[in-house]
């Protein structure tokens, strides 16, 4: 069996993307995402992270909204550890204007690279993304809405390739599928929602092939669920 050689997103020389000062805020660009947006309830879960301290940056989408507080999907080696505080920033409104807001890591799972972050004081501003009942099919047409080039957001799209089998085995002594898909990613796509035609969450970005570069890494969409359900517990 071909094992696919990963280069994490966050990686030095693919990094979460440091924070860029001139990113695209023109009145083109910003027209494109509002007009996306109505058709693409994704653009409503969706956030640009932000790690000051570190001066980088990732995407994050929301999954919960609970006590006026969202909880957020990224990838750990974004996220680092429990405890590190990071900015999130909302879509650009039709006034070219973001929401920010502060929040923390609540939980980190370094072996599948997925963390939880809880964003405080949001009320209801985001939408939370639907997770899908089942993963998806090979040959499945995918997308992803994050920040490449710190430009975000930037919407592209793939198909399923198929699930690698990386020879790890989780807390249930289950072989730990990755969820492959010829989506176009680079810097600032760490911890992007992989959704299907439905808008149902399948995966989370977190690597790239290093042999492979027209392929993409995502966390599968069973760990997704067993992290959530992991923290939830608690």
């Amino acid at each position: 069996m071909m094992k696919i050689i990963v280069l994490l997103l966050a990686a030095a020389s693919c990094a979460e993307t440091p924070i860029q000062k001139n990113t695209y805020h023109n009145e083109t660009f910003n027209q494109y995402v509002v007009s996306s947006a109505k058709d693409d309830p994704i653009y409503r879960s969706i956030v640009l992270l932000k790690n000051p301290k570190h001066h980088s940056l990732a995407t994050g989408v929301v999954f919960k909204n609970i006590n006026n507080n969202s909880y957020i999907l990224s990838a750990k080696h974004f996220c680092k550890r429990r405890g590190i505080k990071v900015d999130v920033l909302s879509v650009q409104d039709s006034k070219n204007q973001r929401e920010e807001f502060y929040a923390k890591v609540v939980y980190v799972d370094k072996k599948f690279d997925v963390c939880i972050l809880r964003a405080y004081d949001t009320a209801k501003l985001f939408l939370p993304v639907k997770l899908a009942k089942k993963p998806p099919k090979i040959g499945d047409r995918v997308m992803t809405i994050g920040a490449p080039g710190g430009i975000f957001p930037t919407k592209t799209e793939g198909y399923v390739v198929g699930y690698n089998l990386l020879g790890d085995l989780d807390e249930e002594g289950s072989e730990a599928n990755a969820l492959v898909t010829s989506i176009p990613v680079s810097s600032g796509n760490s911890g992007g929602a992989i959704y299907n035609e439905k808008y149902e969450l399948v995966g989370i970005l977190k690597a790239v092939s290093t042999e492979y570069h027209h392929s993409s890494i995502g966390v599968h969409l069973d760990t997704v669920k067993r992290a959530i359900k992991r923290y939830f517990k608690k």
